[in-house]
C-alpha cells in the first residue's frame, strides 16, 4: 500500500516549510497539502511564492498528490450567488498554486445544504454542478484530476450521491476522493470503497467515533480498519492512501497510525 501524508496535523504547530521537511525526514514520498491559513493565504498568492517548497519536494524525491481546501469554510452550492462566486474564485486561485506545486489532484467539496431550512435538493445540486463546471473550465489548460470528496454535513454525504455527480460529468478528470472517517456515520466505509471502486482516485483514512466526527489517530476510534484494508485489496486499488490525521501530535500521531495499520 502506498501511503501519503496530509499536512493537517502540522497546521498550528509548524510552518509550511518545516512541515514538508519533517514529512520528508521521516521518509514519506507523497504529500497532500491542506490549504488553509497560516500555511496558505490564497489572497496573498503571487507566482513563484512556493518555489522554495517545490524545491524541498524535488530534493527529497517527493510528489504532491493533492491540494485540499477545507470545504466547511466555503460553499459551492450556496443559494447565495455571492458565496458561490467567492468559493469558485478561491478554487481558481488554488489551481494556480496547484500548478506551481505540480499536484495531481484538486480535491473539491461540492457544497453544503442548510440543515434547518434546507432548499430544494435539485436546486442546490444544480448550483454545485455549475460551480464545479466553472472551476473545470478555468483548469482546462491543466492535467488536473478533480477529486470530489465524500464529506458529512453536506448534501452529498453518501458515496452513491457523489457517484451520481461524477457520472453526470462523464469525464476521466472527475473522480472520487473517498474519506473513510467522513462516511462512517452514513454507511459502511468498506462497502462504500467496493461500490466506488471504478471511480476512486484517492482514499483518506483516519479514525473516528460513532458519537463524534473526528480524524484522529488510527486505533483511537471505532472504525474496523481490517475491513478497510480488505476492501482496498478486493478492488485491487493501486493508488495512494492518505493519512489525514488531525490532532496536536504532528508526525507522532502519523507514525502511531502506521504502526496500528501494520498490526
Amino acid at each position: 500500500m502506498k501511503l501519503g501524508i496530509n499536512t493537517y496535523s502540522f497546521l498550528w504547530s509548524n510552518d509550511l516549510e518545516d512541515s514538508v521537511k519533517i514529512i520528508a525526514d521521516h521518509g514519506f514520498k507523497a504529500i497532500e497539502f491542506l490549504v488553509s491559513p497560516p500555511h496558505f493565504y490564497l489572497n496573498k498568492y503571487k507566482p513563484g511564492m512556493y518555489s522554495k517548497i517545490r524545491k524541498i519536494i524535488e530534493q527529497n524525491n517527493m510528489e504532491v498528490l493533492a491540494v485540499n481546501i477545507p470545504g466547511l469554510d466555503i460553499n459551492l452550492a450556496s443559494p447565495f450567488p455571492e458565496m458561490r462566486q467567492m468559493s469558485i474564485d478561491l478554487y481558481k486561485r488554488l489551481i494556480d498554486i496547484n500548478q506551481e506545486l505540480n499536484a495531481k489532484i484538486l480535491i473539491v467539496v461540492p457544497g453544503k445544504r442548510h440543515p434547518l431550512l434546507p432548499p430544494d435538493f435539485e436546486l442546490i445540486y444544480g448550483y454545485a454542478k455549475d460551480s464545479i463546471e466553472q472551476i473545470m473550465d478555468y483548469a482546462s489548460y491543466t492535467d488536473l484530476v478533480f477529486g470530489i470528496e465524500t464529506v458529512p454535513a453536506i448534501f452529498l454525504d453518501k458515496v452513491a450521491d457523489v457517484q451520481r455527480l461524477v457520472k453526470e460529468f462523464d469525464s476521466p478528470k472527475v473522480k472520487i476522493v473517498y474519506d473513510v472517517a467522513n462516511v462512517f456515520m452514513q454507511e459502511d466505509p468498506a462497502e462504500g470503497i467496493k461500490k466506488a471502486a471504478d471511480d476512486i482516485c484517492l482514499i483518506h483514512i483516519s479514525d473516528t467515533k460513532t458519537t463524534k466526527w473526528e480524524h484522529n489517530v488510527i486505533g483511537t476510534g471505532d472504525i474496523d480498519f481490517s475491513s478497510i484494508m480488505d476492501a482496498i485489496k478486493v478492488i485491487n486499488y493501486n493508488g495512494y492512501v492518505v493519512l489525514e490525521i488531525i490532532n496536536d501530535r504532528g508526525v507522532h500521531g502519523v507514525l502511531e497510525s502506521i504502526k496500528k495499520l501494520k498490526e
